[in-house]
């Protein structure tokens, strides 16, 4: 049976889908809640996201860096360097990520946020959607992004 988790990342992957192939993303569905977006940072250099949307919408998903070689995430070498959103402790600083709730992971940045209300959260932005949480991330590595946590 269709989880409702899946049937909204599923309507959501269209925009997601289509902002891949103009922004030049790689974009690979692993199943139908989990998928890896890769995006080109400022510096040319390459950072890859596996996002995990297992009840999505009723919490954010979990945006994990990642490496395509090794499959692993959260690696200081998979990570950029930049303080604020690509907060220190490695994890995106952003209510649309589960992993900046101190509850869900000790790195989490955030023990004052709620999980059940990150779509109201004002720190949310318009980042409500799958496409513009990466839409973000994309803007963030254009911006100024200062490498990576370690070489």
């Amino acid at each position: 049976m269709t989880t409702a988790a899946e049937l909204t990342v599923i309507s959501e992957l269209a925009a997601l889908r289509e902002n891949a192939a103009l922004l030049g993303w790689m974009l690979d569905e692993l199943d139908r809640t989990t998928f890896v977006v890769g995006f080109t940072a400022q510096d040319g250099s390459g950072f890859w996201c596996k996002v995990l949307c297992d009840g999505y919408k009723a919490q954010p998903p979990a945006w994990h860096w990642y490496n395509p070689e090794t499959g692993t995430v959260d690696q200081s070498k998979d990570i950029p360097k930049k303080g604020g959103f690509f907060h220190d402790a490695g994890v995106i600083c952003a209510p649309w990520n589960r992993l900046a709730y101190k509850s869900i992971d000790a790195r989490g940045p955030h023990n004052d946020w709620s999980l059940g209300d990150w779509l109201t959260n004002p720190k949310t932005g318009a980042c409500r959607s799958l496409s513009a949480m990466a839409l973000r991330i994309h803007h963030e590595l254009q911006s100024g992004m200062q490498g990576r946590m370690s070489a």
